[in-house]
């Protein structure tokens, strides 16, 4: 009996009671569940904003990236350079104009990827200027649509200024999609982006300013060829106000004829009634004068006579101020000058243009008289009066040099 509780106590210790298994893989509750799915709820509350925002910046940030390179293909970008010099001068460089009509009708923005009806460049090597489409200005991928903004919308173009504008407004209507709101974008672009008044100086070869020089100024307009006359001052200063001359690589020509020498203005003869002055004939052909017209300051009426080169010209006699003076012989002729001025290549890039200087050579001179001034019969003393002698000539002028005498 001993041997069999012993037996009962071994077996009771080392075999376990038996237990069902438990099943660990059980699902969700419905208040988990719940939990969830309101969990999930605040997270979208919060991101889909947050995304939209993201994507609403990022779509304002490439319309205004596009807005740039769409006025930089009207206007050019001034980074661009080659030799110092900007080279870069889109659209309006060779139209001499912007995009003129709203928007995406035809003919507008459009004319920066397709020619339209614009003429093609042409390049004038005598003038060394050029005018004409000469696109596509427009950069990016082939084919993208520059029309619309990021955001699906058109962009609104609003020129100014007629039928060759020269300011213009480049506007998206924002993420709101209407016009005239705060969230609106908007690309300027203002008259010190397009045009300028140029200016310069003419001068002889010992680097005195010319007056009364004619200087053609060549550049486009709605990419037809325009010339602008410009005339020196008595320092030998010109400008092109009151005419805008668009941005862009353009050209300057002098146009000389007959020219006063500077410091050439004498008075002589014993009551200092006689007037000397020395005329330059620039141009590379022949000048000859048909006749003369003086008009005399307040308290002269007449003259007796004009000399050219020392050999008179006139019929004789008294002649009355501001009359129309026939004139002949050998001597009212001016040869040609061998080194005719020639045009010179120009970039006009800021709001007023410094461009370089305009030196003439060469030429033929000769010295001119005016002889014994009179208020009836007294002679006249000349010296510190302001006359304008204009030249009439057989082929184009007249020429007309206007000077103060000296003290």
């Amino acid at each position: 009996m001993s041997f069999l509780r012993n037996f009962s106590r071994v077996v009771n210790s080392t075999v376990r009671p038996f237990r069902p298994a438990v099943n660990k893989d059980r699902g969700f509750t419905l208040v988990e569940i719940i939990v969830i799915l309101v969990v999930l709820s605040i997270l979208a509350a919060i991101a889909i904003p947050a995304a939209l925002r993201i994507f609403q910046v990022t779509a304002e940030d490439t319309t205004r990236e596009e807005m740039d390179n769409i006025k930089k293909a009207m206007v050019g970008d001034p980074q661009k350079l080659q030799t110092s010099f900007r080279n870069d001068f889109g659209f309006l460089g060779d139209i001499g104009c912007l995009p003129t009509t709203a928007f995406p009708t035809p003919p507008a923005l459009d004319r920066l990827s397709t020619q339209g009806t614009y003429p093609g460049w042409t390049f004038n090597s005598t003038q060394q200027a050029g005018a004409g489409w000469k696109g596509p200005y427009i950069t990016g991928t082939p084919g993208e649509e520059f029309t619309k903004d990021q955001l699906g919308n058109n962009y609104v173009y609003t020129p100014a200024g007629g039928a060759c504008p020269l300011t213009a407004t480049l506007a998206s209507n924002g993420p709101d999609g209407l016009p005239s709101t705060a969230d609106d974008i908007t690309a300027n672009i203002v008259a010190n982006e397009t045009s300028a008044t140029v200016r310069g100086t003419v001068k002889n070869a010992s680097g005195v300013g010319l007056q009364g020089v004619p200087v053609e100024i060549y550049y486009t307009q709605n990419g037809t060829p325009q010339t602008a006359i410009a005339t020196t001052d008595v320092n030998g200063n010109y400008s092109s106000s009151p005419i805008l001359i668009p941005f862009g690589a353009r050209a300057v020509k002098p146009s000389p004829t007959l020219v006063l020498v500077p410091n050439s203005v004498t008075v002589t003869g014993g009551p200092n009634d006689e007037v000397n002055f020395q005329v330059t004939n620039y141009s590379g052909s022949s000048v000859t004068v048909s006749s003369v017209n003086v008009t005399c300051p307040a308290g002269v009426t007449d003259y007796d006579g004009v000399i050219f080169g020392g050999a008179a010209v006139d019929p004789g006699g008294e002649e009355s101020c501001g009359a129309n003076i026939t004139v002949s012989g050998a001597n009212t002729t001016f040869s040609a000058n061998t080194t005719p001025p020639a045009s010179l290549r120009v970039v006009v890039d800021s709001p007023d243009t410094q461009l370089p200087d305009l030196t003439l050579r060469g030429g033929f001179t000769r010295t001119i008289a005016l002889l014994d001034f009179e208020n009836g019969a007294p002679p006249v003393d000349m010296r510190n009066r302001t006359l304008t002698v204009t030249f009439n000539l057989t082929v184009g002028g007249p020429v007309v040099i206007t000077f103060t005498t000296p003290p």
